[in-house]
């Protein structure tokens, strides 16, 4: 004779798909600049501080990721955790401004993205 499982098990297994899916689905939806955050530029406060402007989601938390220094340039990375907001588009994206403390003097040193791409200073 065949023993079932109880129905609590097969709700329980159900309502973990439906969320596993449900977040899937808003991962899937959002837009590539949500997620990575498009650095725009970067501007010097002092010789070892410089605020990065970033396009983010309005309701995200982001920061600077790290911070990797050569004698010719200063690689800035910035982590965001987005806010689920399904099918955005850049007209939804807040500009902001994110501070970077660097080891040492920034100099004639150009400042780039995470990819190694260049960002222009305003």
């Amino acid at each position: 004779m065949r023993q079932h499982q109880p129905i609590g098990v097969w709700i329980a297994i159900g309502t973990a798909a439906l969320i596993l899916g449900a977040v899937a689905l808003l991962v899937w939806l959002q837009n590539a600049t949500v997620v990575w955050p498009q650095m725009d530029s970067w501007v010097p406060v002092d010789s070892r501080t410089i605020l990065v402007r970033v396009y983010v989601a309005n309701c995200s938390w982001t920061r600077v990721g790290t911070i990797t220094e050569s004698a010719t340039a200063v690689r800035v990375s910035v982590d965001t955790l987005p806010c689920p907001i399904a099918g955005t588009g850049s007209d939804s994206l807040d500009l902001r401004e994110i501070t970077a403390r660097l080891p040492d003097d920034i100099g004639a040193r150009t400042v780039e993205d995470a990819n190694g791409q260049p960002i222009p200073s305003r």
